[in-house]
């Protein structure tokens, strides 16, 4: 486990740094939605993330972090906007994690932002999903990233807008780790995949796609 969380925060990572150098600059903005956020090692980004989860789930985290966590350390009460912010979403109704999605990529009114980067971070939550689902939510996903772009160049300050996947889960209609079939499964629902590995496990499928 230890091993595969290192391998997702360096392809997180090289993420930024390649957005960075690309504008020669430090100052790239970062939403992050998915199951899961991981600590990325870098300080030099202006990070706006947000965590997806069951209603129940989200529930718990919040108990947990004010009867334990802020009860115990308080210090980090102060520190408490570098935390994901939790959302409540049930990835088997498309239609509704459609609209938290939206809520959050499409709603950015903050014209001195700069470029964006937003990354959809995805682990050992396909593995749960109703059957046909996580190819819907890969099309979702990919949908919801093109309309942000869209309403970003469409705006005065002209924003570049990139998208990115990351994941370490079990994605449908791949059949063991045939890459070949990665590959295919990417680009019928909107990706270009420019990493891939399987490895043992339940969530088998690892890699980096960037929308298209």
């Amino acid at each position: 486990y230890n091993q595969s969380q290192r391998r997702r925060s360096r392809w997180y990572n090289r993420i930024l740094q390649r957005n960075s150098n690309r504008r020669n600059s430090n100052n790239d903005d970062i939403t992050t939605t998915g199951n899961a956020f991981f600590n990325i090692t870098s300080t030099n980004y202006d990070l706006e993330a947000y965590e997806l989860d069951l209603p129940e789930v989200v529930s718990a985290k919040r108990k947990l972090l004010s009867a334990r966590l802020f009860r115990r350390r308080p210090w980090l009460q102060r520190r408490v906007d570098e935390y994901p912010k939790l959302m409540e979403a049930n990835f088997n109704d498309l239609n509704a994690t459609s609209k938290v999605l939206e809520g959050i990529l499409l709603n950015d009114n903050d014209a001195e932002r700069e470029d964006v980067t937003n990354i959809i971070l995805f682990e050992g939550v396909m593995i749960y999903l109703d059957e046909g689902v996580p190819h819907a939510l890969l099309e979702l996903c990919s949908d919801v990233l093109r309309k942000s772009r869209t309403a970003n160049s469409n705006t005065s300050s002209s924003k570049a807008t990139l998208g990115y996947l990351c994941f370490a889960d079990r994605l449908e209609n791949i059949p063991g780790g045939d890459a070949d079939a990665a590959h295919v499964e990417m680009e019928s629902t909107g990706w270009e995949l420019v990493d891939f590995l399987s490895k043992p496990g339940l969530a088998r499928h690892m890699g980096v796609a960037r929308v298209v």
